[in-house]
């Protein structure tokens, strides 16, 4: 497996010398030559002397070059290492009220029940459900603003078969009544899935999906930068990737399962996208990774839309099918994986800063701040002040929805209310008079605002829907029935009796 891109790609000179004063180069040099067993191993130990030393700016590094932390002890010992300076959680302090049952408990448990398919241990796999519930009801109880989505669990899985690997390989059937949870850090584990949640998952943690649309509108315009003739071709401006949104919202948890029955090698590729994502704390790569997915399998998607483009009459479908016919097929394809990764590696540095200006995003998105590519570490106050501004803004989106539902309803409403005072023949004619007649009726009440105006509007309205309602009127009655007053109301600003 060539590696030499983890000494290259992304390294500068102070990195460069930290690794050789640290005795990791001497790991890394020899690396390109290795097969991958041996990698592995030489890998492992450079990681393990890190780890020792705490030494997270390298730490960052490793996670982010190929084979990512290796193996999962090491990985979850890695992932506690960078949350842990990524974010600071004062046990003893409670951000927010609690409360004693979440709303959503339910849907988790329907969730958590579907969970953990590959385990094949039936003991084992009833306590990592248990385990499951616990943990995110535990994550929602202790954060009450936050709402449960369909995915959650995905993700919360790779964080507890990352903890609790070497019981799954090696002691599934050997453990007998020791309880998953003594056999794990369940602490540390909660930590991560804490902070991992907070700093990365707040926009899909709404109870609205317009936060996760919009980053969603992100991958259109990075495939717009990276390759034009694709984007035109597939029409992104007339079709948002909506297809992404299962494995954005999983950070490809739900396609890539962290324990199969299969294939370990596509576990390696799953848990290396969350040791690509957390040591760059940014939630731009899943969404470059899709991206890069995508072109890399381009020409196979235009023609399956060209195949297919008699069958579907939505447009919207056929590209949608399309793109899940071809990624479906490359699923299990491990080199196109390691092919994607690795562009990834090589070109995610400032792929999404570059398009971010053509993006709309709430401005308190963790693509702006707390998982925006800027490795940092923040205070629980600012995740606290960023959760509650992202509470009050998505209240708002809805509540705007809600009003211009509701607006249009009641406007909808009135059309057919006043359209069963025309008989049945000249109804399409009568309420397009109607319309015309209220708009010059508006026009002229932001000209004059005057009452008695609308007094004799109101007179003038009944008056003509009495006329409209004569059984003998003809067509020529209806198509111009508001002419006159509209005329009136144009000119002098008050309507003829």
């Amino acid at each position: 497996m060539p590696l030499r891109s983890l000494l290259n790609a992304g390294r500068n000179r102070h990195v460069k010398d930290r690794l050789a004063e640290e005795g990791v180069d001497v790991y890394l040099q020899s690396l390109d030559s290795s097969s991958t067993e041996k990698a592995e191993e030489q890998k492992g130990e450079a990681i393990s002397r890190l780890l020792k030393k705490k030494d997270v700016r390298l730490l960052r590094h490793m996670g982010m070059g190929p084979l990512g932390f290796v193996s999962n002890p090491l990985r979850r010992d890695c992932w506690y290492e960078l949350l842990t300076s990524q974010l600071h959680i004062d046990d003893a302090t409670e951000y927010f009220p609690p409360v004693e049952k979440h709303k959503d408990e339910g849907q988790v448990a329907l969730d958590a029940e579907r969970s953990f398919g590959g385990i094949a241990n039936k003991k084992l796999k009833v306590q990592l459900k248990a385990l499951l519930v616990e943990l995110i009801t535990d994550i929602l109880r202790k954060y009450p603003s936050l709402n449960y989505y369909q995915g959650y669990h995905d993700i919360v899985s790779v964080f507890i078969m990352c903890f609790s690997w070497d019981v799954t390989e090696e002691k599934g059937l050997e453990w007998g009544s020791l309880s998953l949870r003594e056999q794990i850090n369940i602490n540390k584990l909660f930590y991560c899935v804490e902070a991992f949640t907070l700093l990365y998952l707040r926009d899909f943690m709404m109870n609205s999906l317009d936060f996760p649309f919009e980053q969603l509108s992100l991958i259109s315009s990075l495939i717009k930068e990276s390759d034009p003739k694709f984007y035109n071709a597939f029409q992104f401006d007339k079709n948002e990737p909506l297809f992404a949104i299962g494995s954005i919202l999983t950070i490809f948890a739900h396609n890539l399962k962290p324990i199969d029955s299969g294939d370990t090698n596509l576990h390696k590729t799953l848990f290396q996208i969350f040791d690509m994502t957390i040591s760059s704390q940014s939630m731009h790569l899943p969404l470059i990774i899709y991206k890069n997915l995508l072109l890399q399998n381009a020409p196979e998607i235009l023609k399956q839309i060209e195949a297919n483009s008699e069958v579907f009459e939505n447009d919207f479908d056929l590209r949608h099918v399309a793109i899940q016919t071809v990624l479906q097929k490359k699923l299990y394809d491990e080199s196109l994986w390691e092919e994607v990764l690795q562009i990834t590696r090589d070109h995610s540095a400032n792929a999404s800063r570059r398009v971010l200006k053509r993006v709309r995003l709430n401005k308190y998105s963790t693509l702006l701040n707390t998982a925006c590519g800027n490795p940092c570490s923040f205070q629980m106050d600012a995740v606290v002040f960023y959760l509650d501004e992202q509470t009050k803004m998505n209240g708002q989106y809805k509540k705007n929805k809600h009003d211009g539902i509701a607006t249009r309803s009641k406007t909808r409403a009135l059309v057919q209310r006043l359209g069963h005072f025309l008989p049945p023949k000249y109804d399409k004619w009568g309420k397009i008079s109607l319309l015309i007649g209220i708009v010059a009726i508006l026009y002229q009440l932001r000209n004059t605002r005057s009452l008695s105006l609308v007094l004799n509007l109101r007179y003038m309205i009944s008056t003509k829907l009495k006329d409209l309602s004569h059984v003998n009127m003809n067509l020529h009655h209806v198509n111009n029935i508001w002419m006159d007053p509209i005329k009136d109301i144009l000119r002098f600003g008050r309507p003829n009796r």
